[in-house]
């Protein structure tokens, strides 16, 4: 399986966890989460909070603890190939799990696993020795410098309500492992962002290895493998009375004192879903399957049925139209929106509207791409749930012939006076100079002509 550093993810599922989701929500029918103490649903692709309920009250996490521990293997770049060979000093460890009855991935001190088979371990059947050999390997014999990098990943997710005190969840919250619905989806949401979480998560089973302890090799058994481990998921598996196609991983906890919990992720037509249910009643309904299931399944369904993401609006089409001046190619100019608006809106409903606010009401060129001119707003059922910037997409230039003659139109009455005096004024000019012209000829002409009785005279 490949593995690498996804820093790049961990930047982001922080500035996922800190970023505050949409407020809209709606109502479940009733009586679809009444078993649960706990829950947050939150659709993914429309940032929006669904339905949430005690989401910030602190309570045991169960084995929903494993998320962090698994999120911490596959992001510390160790090559999930690398041998590990389960250290004696584990024993006690695994001696305390089996006293309270904690469920195990079925690992032996001694023999040599890979950190790939460990995570599985963990994450499948909930196996709290899988979970405590990844705190020694991580934590390099030290469960304290582990338990300090879960609580530092837990606060760089945004976690204010979640301490671990131990790797796996047994601990309670006397002992000092708590969390919350919200914080538990943060959590969730960072391991969803990760392909080898997910890629573990939605697997239904797993062969473990053949190793120096564990020598043979049950039936059906692939070449090298010794036994099966299997997922508590009981929504992906299709010979479950509960199971569900949507269903995408993720993880089931249970103690007395934590009740039934599950975070789920959950895919249909192209829309991802995540799902944080903690408290829920113990005991199991009349089909076998545990209230944590149950409360998954009823709030799914109606979710999925129900709500939907929907465009608001594309990057393609103009959200709205201002006059233009002074371009010859065009008198008006469209805005668009910066971002495709994508929100939660209940199917086959009218509860959607947009509205349009603009920073001017007209425009005149020159005109730049990309100049933000106002917001469109997303609206369901008057709630706000979502805006985007409006911007101009193309150039217009201006039209010196348009603007000069904008310019000039005021002006106009005033300039045909003056055209007309000053036309007056050049024919008077010329006709002054003509008749100063002629008065030049004549006196000319009087002094280079001769007397007319003058004779001339005899000497």
């Amino acid at each position: 399986m490949k593995t690498r550093l996804l820093c790049a993810v961990m930047l982001l599922a922080l500035a996922i966890g800190l970023a505050t989701p949409a407020a809209a929500q709606w109502d479940p029918p009733q009586g679809a989460a009444d078993k649960a103490q706990a829950v947050y649903l939150y659709q993914l692709d429309t940032e929006t909070l669904v339905y949430a309920k005690n989401e910030e009250e602190q309570r045991a996490p169960a084995s929903l603890t494993k998320l962090m521990t698994a999120l911490l293997l596959v992001e510390s770049g160790q090559p999930l190939d690398t041998a590990f060979t389960i250290p004696q000093d584990l024993q006690p460890e695994f001696n305390e799990i089996l006293a309270n009855y904690g469920t195990r991935a079925g690992l032996l001190c001694g023999e040599t696993v890979t950190l790939e088979d460990l995570l599985y371990g963990c994450l499948l059947p909930s196996g709290n020795d899988a979970a405590s050999a990844i705190a020694w390997y991580l934590g390099n014999g030290d469960e304290a410098a582990f338990l300090e990098q879960m609580n530092q990943r837990a606060a760089e997710l945004g976690c204010t309500g979640t301490h671990f005190s131990c790797p796996h969840g047994l601990d309670g919250i006397e002992q000092g492992t708590y969390s919350t619905a919200q914080d538990m989806f943060r959590i969730a949401r960072a391991c969803m962002e990760n392909e080898t979480l997910m890629e573990v998560m939605c697997s239904t089973d797993y062969w473990m290895p053949l190793t120096e302890l564990h020598t043979q090799a049950d039936a059906g058994a692939p070449e090298g493998k010794s036994y099966q481990i299997r997922s508590t998921v009981v929504m992906q598996n299709p010979d479950s009375p509960l199971y569900r196609d949507y269903i995408r991983g993720m993880k089931t906890g249970f103690t007395d004192e934590a009740g039934r919990c599950f975070v789920s992720g959950a895919q249909q037509g192209g829309a991802s879903w995540l799902l944080v249910v903690m408290g829920a009643q113990d005991g199991l309904a009349e089909d076998g399957v545990n209230y944590a299931f149950h409360t998954t399944a009823n709030l799914y369904d109606w979710a999925l049925e129900s709500l939907a993401p929907t465009a608001a609006v594309n990057t393609e089409t103009p959200a709205a139209q201002l006059p233009l001046r002074w371009c010859a190619e065009s008198d008006t100019v469209g805005l668009y929106a910066k971002d495709p608006l994508v929100v939660l809106a209940e199917t086959g409903s009218s509860s959607l509207e947009t509205r349009v606010e603009t920073t001017v009401d007209s425009l005149d060129a020159p005109v730049q791409a990309g100049q933000v001119l106002g917001r469109l707003t997303a609206l369901v059922n008057g709630e706000t749930v979502g805006s985007t910037e409006l911007v101009t997409l193309g150039n217009y230039e201006r039209s010196f012939w348009l603007y000069a003659g904008d310019i000039l139109r005021p002006w106009l009455p005033l300039l045909a006076v003056l055209g007309c005096v000053l036309l007056i004024g050049l024919a008077l000019l010329v006709r002054m100079l003509s008749r100063r012209a002629a008065v030049r000829r004549r006196r000319k002409a009087i002094r280079v002509a001769p007397p007319r009785n003058s004779q001339p005279q005899n000497k």
